[in-house]
């Protein structure tokens, strides 16, 4: 029995280690043929990211009367953000509910009557 458990252990140990290396995360033996990109696209893709992660939580403090010192400093937005995300927020459309993620299944609309249908038993 122990010897069935040493052999599958060294055997998942050589598929991981065989994982590892078919996905060329070595210590740099080889340079890598692709590129990432670089440039404006990059900076400007990771801005409207960061506006899209920051901008509801400080339209949400703006709305509450907090100063835009205690936004930036709350947020960690530059101060040029604040207008910016708050021309974001004005851009969303109202009502905008996100499709759910691949593979669930949408509920059911809601009936007229306003109850709930009566579970079957």
């Amino acid at each position: 029995m122990k010897r069935k458990i040493v052999l599958a252990l060294a055997s998942g140990l050589a598929l991981l280690v065989a994982g590892c290396a078919s996905q060329g995360g070595g210590g740099g033996a080889a340079p890598s043929t692709t590129a990432p990109a670089t440039g404006a696209a990059t900076s400007s893709t990771a801005r409207n990211f960061n506006l899209a992660v920051k901008c509801p939580g400080v339209h949400y403090l703006k709305t509450h009367g907090w100063s835009d010192q205690q936004i930036m400093q709350q947020e960690s937005v530059e101060e040029s953000d604040i207008p910016a995300c708050e021309a974001w927020v004005q851009a969303q459309p109202k009502g905008y509910v996100p499709p759910p993620p691949p593979g669930t299944v949408a509920a059911k609309a809601p009936t007229a009557g306003g109850a709930p249908a009566p579970a079957k038993q």
